[in-house]
């Protein structure tokens, strides 16, 4: 039996890369993540952390979106984390909203 988390906000904000620390509130197997809009093509990706506040490293290498794509919509394996953050490789010229949810199977 499959196990959905809930949706959560991972929002980038005006002028920032990435998201704030998101807490999926249990461990995962795999990540659904949409993208909204933006500035230019820009590759997303995940960072993780063991606990809350700790130290977070990139996993794996991202996807690259094309300037003006909305609602891209892609899992990624997340291989068991709970702590998340969205990170875009450019800042961003207003506030993104990232939408998240952890899986399990």
């Amino acid at each position: 039996m499959s196990i959905y988390g809930n949706w959560l906000a991972a929002t980038i904000a005006n002028g920032a890369a990435s998201s704030d620390e998101v807490d999926l509130g249990r461990d995962y197997d795999f990540i659904e993540i949409q993208i909204p809009p933006l500035d230019s093509a820009t590759t997303v990706k995940l960072q993780v952390a063991e606990k809350t506040g700790g130290t977070f490293r990139d996993l794996g290498d991202g996807v690259t979106t094309a300037a003006g794509t909305h609602n891209y919509h892609d899992v990624f394996r997340l291989g068991g984390y709970q702590f998340i953050k969205v990170v875009a490789d450019n800042t961003q010229d207003a506030e993104r909203l990232v939408r998240v949810r952890g899986m399990r199977f």
